[in-house]
């Protein structure tokens, strides 16, 4: 047995040697094989960085104690989250995990044994320690801003300054009156409305504005605008108005935290847009409303209460609709800084045990940190932006806003509707909607994350765990929130617009992947339909908007709207492409997109009548169907023989009246508040798309596909598309 072995040694021949071994085999003292410039053995063990052949003993450097401390450190935490995952594999009853863990010792909680300090700590050394080290509270009274609470994180050394704090006067003083402004509008009479009051003290005089058309626009804008997002809480606005309006001019107001004057002209200028009057109507009116508000913002922010807030994120909304989007960016900015300052997001319920707050500033300052946070999403979404707005992605644990259950029982009524008065749920749908724009969040970091070279893997995981949070958001939803066919018709406008958000956020998810075929997340996975996903959603925008439409008219309507009918628009526009991509012409699907493309663009459009921004986003993907698509479509369909002219639905007269009279108007209750109002437009009837010039159609040039597919990628926003083809 022995001679076999030495046979086979002795025939084993000796490899050759490296006349030079790298710098990590020599100090190894192992066989390199001199393969230039990374050799075998450091390839195969991972170190092609420090593989190099100079004369050095050592290409590792060494390691200090602290970086081995770091290791440490790093190796327990990881060991401690492996057991924690191993408890719950334990516990898992969906498969036998035995065998994982036969090899793993028990882990057993041993109890934590206190060690004893070798410095006899007392109270305030502890006190001291804390405050130096983790400081818990986040918010302080500075009397230099009227005794207002202002955000000092851990970092900063302003929380040790002195400061002289001056006790905020309360809302619940006995002197402050407890009525409310009441809106003088339609059936209301003049003398329940407080007809002494001083309304108009705070607006630009120049300005020829009777009251009733003012409350006829404020009372328009919290039914239509300021519904979506909470920007204004209607009982605590009208509160504070009354109390700020009915102190005679001589004397001081009293501290009013949901009134301004900043606020009533910002709110002016931006909810004009609703009034009939042309002359009021008229962006130089607006400006002026706009100018007179910034007259008072150096005033306001030596003493800046929530309204503050709310006054720069309206003003940043109207230039962002004018068009300036330089200016807009810079008010909304204003708006969420001013949201960290004042640290609205942080927990104030300490202050309300003390006295120093009422309840209701602080629920206003949780409503106010979640409103400006849903509005940077929007403004995130819109120019195709990173999110800059107040955190609220785990970092910093903050409270979803606060439902009132007493608030949502107020009645909402819109008389040309035919609707019935119904419970407004402001809060509740707030507290829902600020929910689905957490998710909206993370799917802004993945969208715009794509420029960036990834993993597909980790992309495809990414989107479908945010597909699956959408999916149990819309399965947690409260049933008086839901859409069925049962309600759709009553749907009040903030409830339309929750559940338009909710599919456009499958739009912006799932846009970038359409050109994608559809694969397996893994072996065992279903296959993710991207086309699928965005047809679904888009046509469910669709059906939204045309009960929109056919309720309250597109006269009426918030500016969120008209980015998320865009993207459904982009949607339609490339089923239209994937219609005629393969050899075979799918006439009846591309004869229903074009068809709804071309309605999205109407329905913008008529939206223009209100916001400039509608208007525009209208043309913008106008210019992205006749421009871009449909001449790639032309051109296949020559092809084939077939004329594009033939495949667009009977066009209607284009002179149809957009807003006929209807038979079913509710009268409007006897209600002397805020609820009652009178309508000047009635609900549209269906409109069909707007036709297509048949000369158009012929001698249309090539277009390069590959070169028109990917501007939909990204998710790029109306305003990009607009901006190119100016």
């Amino acid at each position: 047995m022995d001679k076999p072995q030495r046979t086979l040694a002795s025939s084993r021949a000796r490899g050759p040697y490296a006349s030079q071994a790298c710098t990590v085999c020599r100090s190894k003292k192992s066989k390199c094989d001199g393969v230039k410039p990374v050799c075998s053995s450091c390839a195969a063990s991972g170190r092609h960085q420090e593989c190099s052949w100079g004369r050095d003993t050592s290409a590792r450097k060494p390691r200090t104690e602290a970086h081995f401390e770091a290791l440490q450190k790093r190796a327990d935490a990881l060991q401690t989250y492996a057991d924690g995952l191993e408890k719950i594999l334990a516990n898992c009853v969906c498969q036998d995990v035995n065998s994982h863990l036969q090899s793993k010792p028990t882990v057993e909680d041993k109890p934590a044994v206190q060690e004893e300090s070798d410095t006899d700590w007392n109270d305030s050394d502890e006190s001291i320690t804390q405050e130096l080290t983790v400081p818990l509270q986040r918010l302080k009274l500075d009397g230099k801003f009227g005794g207002q609470l202002l955000h000092n994180g851990i970092t900063t050394p302003l929380r040790y300054t002195p400061s002289d704090e001056l006790p905020p006067v309360k809302l619940s003083a006995p002197n402050l009156p407890t009525q409310s402004y009441v809106l003088l509008v339609d059936r209301v009479n003049e003398k329940n409305a407080h007809p002494e009051i001083d309304w108009s003290r705070y607006l630009p005089p120049e300005v020829s504005l009777d009251r009733r058309e003012h409350d006829k626009i404020i009372d328009l804008s919290f039914k239509f605008w300021t519904g979506w997002c909470h920007r204004l809480a209607p009982s605590l606005f009208f509160r504070d108005m009354y109390r700020a309006l009915s102190v005679p001019r001589g004397q001081p107001p009293p501290r009013t935290p949901w009134y301004s004057p900043m606020l009533h002209n910002s709110m002016l200028a931006i909810c004009s847009i609703f009034s009939d009057d042309p002359y009021i109507r008229d962006p130089g009116t607006r400006v002026r409303f706009a100018d007179f508000a910034k007259s008072y913002l150096e005033k306001e922010c030596q003493k800046p209460e929530v309204s503050l807030i709310h006054a720069l994120a309206f003003l940043g909304t109207f230039y962002a609709n004018l068009g300036d989007r330089i200016m807009g960016d810079l008010y909304a900015g204003m708006s969420s800084r001013m949201c960290m300052s004042l640290g609205v997001g942080s927990d104030s319920a300490e202050w309300v045990s003390s006295g120093l707050i009422t309840h209701d500033e602080m629920v206003g300052r949780n409503w106010a940190h979640w409103t400006i946070f849903c509005v940077e999403v929007c403004w995130a979404l819109f120019f195709g932006r990173d999110f800059s707005g107040p955190p609220s992605d785990g970092r910093r644990q903050v409270t979803m806003p606060v439902v009132d259950p007493e608030a949502d029982q107020a009645p909402w009524f819109h008389a040309p509707s035919g609707i019935p008065p119904q419970p407004n749920l402001w809060t509740l749908t707030f507290h829902q909607a600020s929910a689905l724009f957490v998710i909206d969040r993370k799917i802004i970091d993945v969208v715009n994350g794509l420029e960036r070279a990834q993993d597909v893997v980790r992309i495809d995981q990414l989107v479908t765990r945010i597909d699956l949070e959408l999916n149990n958001w819309k399965s947690q939803l409260p049933a008086e929130l839901d859409i069925t066919l049962a309600n759709k018709n009553k749907s009040t406008p903030h409830r339309l617009m929750l559940h338009c958000e909710y599919w456009w956020s499958f739009v912006v998810l799932h846009r970038p992947f359409f050109s994608r075929k559809a694969s397996p997340i893994q072996q065992s996975d279903r296959e993710i339909d991207h086309v699928k996903l965005c047809k679904r959603a888009a046509e469910n925008i669709l059906d939204l908007t045309e009960v929109w439409s056919n309720l309250y008219t597109l006269r009426y309507t918030n500016v969120t709207m008209l980015q998320v009918l865009y993207g459904a628009g982009t949607i339609f526009v490339l089923l239209a492409l994937q219609a005629t991509a393969s050899a075979r012409i799918a006439h009846t699907q591309l004869q229903t997109a074009l068809t709804q493309a071309e309605q999205c663009i109407f329905y913008l459009r008529d939206m223009g009548q209100t916001w400039a921004t509608a208007l525009q986003t209208g043309d913008a993907l106008g210019k992205i169907l006749h421009d871009k698509a449909y001449p790639i479509i032309s051109r296949r369909l020559a092809h084939k023989g077939v004329r594009l002219s033939a495949l667009m639905p009977n066009p209607s007269p284009v002179n149809q009246p957009l807003r006929p009279q209807q038979d079913n108007v509710v009268s409007e209750p006897r209600i002397a508040d805020w609820t009652t109002t009178s309508g000047f437009y009635y609900p549209q009837r269906p409109m069909q798309p707007i036709p297509v010039a048949t000369a158009f159609l012929q001698d249309l040039p090539d277009v390069d596909i590959e070169a028109f597919m990917p501007n939909f990628e990204l998710g790029a926003g109306p305003t990009l598309w607009y901006n190119q083809n100016m």
